[in-house]
């Protein structure tokens, strides 16, 4: 005889993005964040731009030569790639435009 099983019951999840303790209460005002001006975000975003770790000079320039030579090694394997292709592609052309 197979022994029966129930489902296990559907767990809630919070609104307010979960894990945060706060179980199935609607987000408020505060939670959710109240809309401000230009002059509030522009000095959010000035404030965040304060905290960036921005990279040296010579961390610059090392990822830009990265950059550069991969980007022409892929460049001049496109090249190569649709040369042959294109000549192969000609050749089939004219070999079948005898017949």
């Amino acid at each position: 005889m197979a022994s029966e099983s129930t489902p296990e019951p559907r767990r809630s999840r919070a609104r307010s993005g979960g894990g945060d303790g706060t179980g199935d209460r609607p987000r408020s005002d505060a939670d959710r964040g109240t809309r401000t001006g230009f002059v509030q975000f522009a000095r959010e975003c000035a404030a965040e731009l304060r905290k960036v770790q921005w990279p040296t000079r010579e961390a610059l320039w090392s990822a830009t030569a990265v950059v550069l030579i991969v980007t022409i090694i892929v460049g001049l394997y496109i090249f190569g790639l649709d040369t042959v292709l294109v000549r192969a592609s000609e050749w089939l052309i004219d070999l079948y435009a005898e017949y």
